[in-house]
Parts: C-alpha cells; sequence; structure tokens
C-alpha cells in the first residue's frame, strides 16, 4: 500500500448535507414571518442557538430540532409572547426534515475515489452522532474504498495526530481533504499535515473561520481536481 494517504471529510466533501439543514432555516424563517416575526431574525436566532449549543450538545440532528424549537421559544420571548403549542408542533415538524434526508454523493465523488483508491490509502473522518454518521457512510455506499472510517465528536489538531499514530501515517505524506476550514483545513495545519480545502457552494457559518496559512493549503473547485492535482492519476 501506499505511505500516501488522503483523509477524507465526509458530509458536504463526499454527499450534500448543509442543504437540508439550510432548507429546513428557510422554512422555520417563513412560518415564523407567518406569526409576525422577520424572517432574517428568525435565521439569526437559530444561528445563535445553535452557536451556543453545539459546543455543548454536538452535531446530532436530533439536537438541531431542538435547537429550532428553542430558537422559536426566543422569538416569541424577544416579543413578549407566549410560545404556541400549535406552532411549537409545527416548528418540530419542519425540522424533523433533517431526520431523514437522503444521501447524494457530490458531483465527482463516485467516479473519483476509485482512482484515488489505486494511489492512496483513504481514511474517512466524519465527526458527529456515531449512529448517525455511521448510517451515512453505509447508505453512501463508499465504505469500501476507505482503508479505515473514524466518526469522531469533534475534530481538531488532538484528532489527526492520534490518526497518525494509530495508522503510521506520514505527515508529510498526508493530507486532509474537506470542506471546513475550521474542521478539516486549519486542524490539519496545526498538526504538521497537508491540507486540501474543497469549499461548498452552501457552507454552514458555524465552519468558517480564517484559515490559519493560506500559503500551505491546496484549494480546489471541485472534487474530481483531486485527479488533476496529484500526479499520476489522470492516467489510472
Amino acid at each position: 500500500m501506499s505511505d500516501d494517504t488522503l483523509i477524507l471529510d465526509a458530509d458536504d466533501t463526499l454527499w450534500e448535507n448543509n442543504v437540508y439543514y439550510e432548507d429546513v432555516r428557510d422554512a422555520f424563517a417563513e412560518r415564523m414571518a407567518r406569526e409576525g416575526f422577520d424572517r432574517a431574525a428568525a435565521v439569526a436566532m437559530v444561528d445563535a442557538v445553535e452557536l451556543e449549543r453545539v459546543p455543548r450538545v454536538g452535531y446530532a440532528p436530533q439536537e438541531f430540532v431542538r435547537s429550532i424549537g428553542i430558537a422559536y421559544e426566543r422569538l416569541c420571548e424577544r416579543h413578549g409572547l407566549l410560545p404556541r403549542a400549535e406552532v411549537a408542533a409545527e416548528v418540530e415538524a419542519i425540522a424533523r426534515r433533517v431526520l431523514d434526508h437522503p444521501i447524494v454523493l457530490l458531483t465527482g465523488v463516485a467516479e473519483t475515489l476509485p482512482a484515488l483508491r489505486r494511489r492512496f490509502r483513504l481514511i474517512l473522518l466524519t465527526k458527529g452522532d456515531l449512529a448517525v454518521q455511521q448510517s451515512k457512510v453505509a447508505r453512501s455506499g463508499l465504505a469500501s474504498f476507505f482503508h479505515a472510517v473514524e466518526v469522531v465528536p469533534e475534530k481538531g489538531p488532538d484528532v489527526l495526530r492520534a490518526l497518525v499514530g494509530r495508522y503510521g501515517l506520514d505527515p508529510q505524506r498526508t493530507w486532509m481533504v474537506g470542506n471546513s476550514p475550521r474542521s478539516d483545513v486549519n486542524p490539519a495545519l496545526a498538526a504538521g499535515l497537508g491540507a486540501v480545502y474543497i469549499p461548498h457552494p452552501v457552507p454552514w457559518d458555524f465552519e468558517q473561520t480564517p484559515i490559519a496559512a493560506p500559503e500551505r493549503v491546496i484549494e480546489l473547485a471541485r472534487f474530481s481536481d483531486l485527479l488533476h492535482h496529484f500526479p499520476g492519476l489522470e492516467a489510472q
């Protein structure tokens, strides 16, 4: 097996994820507008609640459902109103759409992974609820391409250093590939690994932060561009 390793993020790198949450935010804002609340203020409230709760409760979609409910309660509180049970039930039904969304691979992923697998050791690193993320991997049909699948509550430099030790990786021949400056790019830089940044067109604001050392980062427009960046892949 090659000593070169790609550690691949999953959500919004291999398959769609945030678009489903954005759809719920939009639907929540529209429902709040029917209650007389400002749409932008409703979305801002969801973002504020998530910013407060995610570090404590993690990334499970069930917690997002709870955050949407709290956002409704706080909008009511801000305006001196009592939450109405029927509205709260509608809000929960809207939010629960994120619990059963399909796995839709991003363009080029299915065609690119086989070539990458021939050239690299591939490790999938995804954060969130263990059962939820394992289900996504299974439903994606991609598990067989990976030497290992790792699900962690949160990503950071220590997690990547632990992977280097566990699998005997060479930091100079290992790259973290993902769409998040906060969870993929900056941790890789801090851990002394290479970093490949593939921005998603609909990013989650929570994951957006300045890149620590842009000059050390490979930025690509799409997943399939990995075939053009690393030599020897196009002909395989």
